[in-house]
């Protein structure tokens, strides 16, 4: 099992759009088919100077699925929003 975990800092001004993220990355269980074991969004609560906004923890099978899910159209789709919303993101991808 793979866990996947990414970190969302949103640009200044639109963190408004933190919560339409989350809903968006909590809709990628069902939308990539399964791809994703498990799937879970928080918010930070802090809002410290180093904080990030958003977290996708999430599992998948192994390296193969998530690369699927990677490529899949609906999570290519959600990069669009997170290029337009995010000012930066940090992951890390480890054997569970």
């Amino acid at each position: 099992m793979i866990r996947h975990i990414v970190l969302f800092k949103m640009k200044e001004g639109q963190e408004n759009q933190a919560k339409k993220l989350g809903q968006a990355l909590a809709l990628m269980k069902e939308k990539t088919g399964g791809l994703m074991l498990e799937c879970e969004v928080g918010f930070d609560v802090i809002h410290a100077k180093n904080s990030y906004d958003v977290v996708l923890n999430s599992v998948f099978q192994d390296t193969g699925g998530l690369e699927k899910y990677r490529i899949h159209p609906e999570h290519v789709k959600i990069l669009d929003f997170i290029a337009e919303a995010c000012s930066a993101t940090v992951k890390v991808d480890y054997t569970c």
